[in-house]
């Protein structure tokens, strides 16, 4: 009879140690699709401004951008700028350069960021910050972080290769004069 008693706790102990472990693995693994579909929206969120901006549309940035987002460029600025200030720089370049597309060479979220490696091109047909229209076929690599919430755009951080941008519109990078 004891063994029995013994064989039958044992058994209940057993299962009961078991149901825990997989409920503990269940709950483990609810978290991680959780995550993934988190990660899997805030990319979408990110092509769905992108194609907004190919599109023309520079008011996409009130509706995916937080009120108090800021935009760090280039990443190591000190001050931010605000949805605004990137809205307005937006409106600037989509009137220079009017068939801007977009092409993601690389996207994959972390968490609550979204990294983007793209190319921006386009042809320049009107004045941009002094440069009058050179007709000329400009491309421009870009890496930005994006940092979202409850699918919000809250923060990007964003390297871009000015320079070269500026010498396909013409202008020249030359040294300082020196003083004699």
């Amino acid at each position: 009879m004891k063994n029995s008693l013994l064989v039958v706790s044992l058994v209940l102990l057993l299962c009961f140690a078991f149901g825990c472990q997989n409920k503990a693995e269940k709950a483990e693994l609810q978290q991680f699709k959780a995550q993934g579909e988190l990660e899997a929206q805030n990319i979408e969120v990110i092509k769905t401004l992108l194609a907004e901006l190919d599109k023309g549309n520079s008011e996409i940035f009130l509706k995916l951008l937080a009120p108090d987002f800021k935009f760090y460029f280039p990443s190591n600025s000190g001050t931010p700028m605000s949805r605004d200030d990137e809205m307005a720089m937006a409106k600037m370049m989509m009137t220079a350069i009017p068939d801007m597309e977009h092409k993601i060479s690389e996207i994959f979220a972390v968490k609550d960021r979204v990294v983007l490696i793209n190319v921006v091109q386009g042809t320049h047909k009107a004045e941009l910050e002094g440069i009058p229209p050179t007709g000329n076929k400009v491309a421009v690599s870009a890496i930005s972080i994006f940092r979202l919430k409850d699918g919000l755009l809250v923060e990007e951080i964003e390297e871009a290769d000015m320079l070269g941008f500026y010498q396909q519109l013409g202008m020249e990078l030359k040294p300082k004069e020196v003083k004699k």
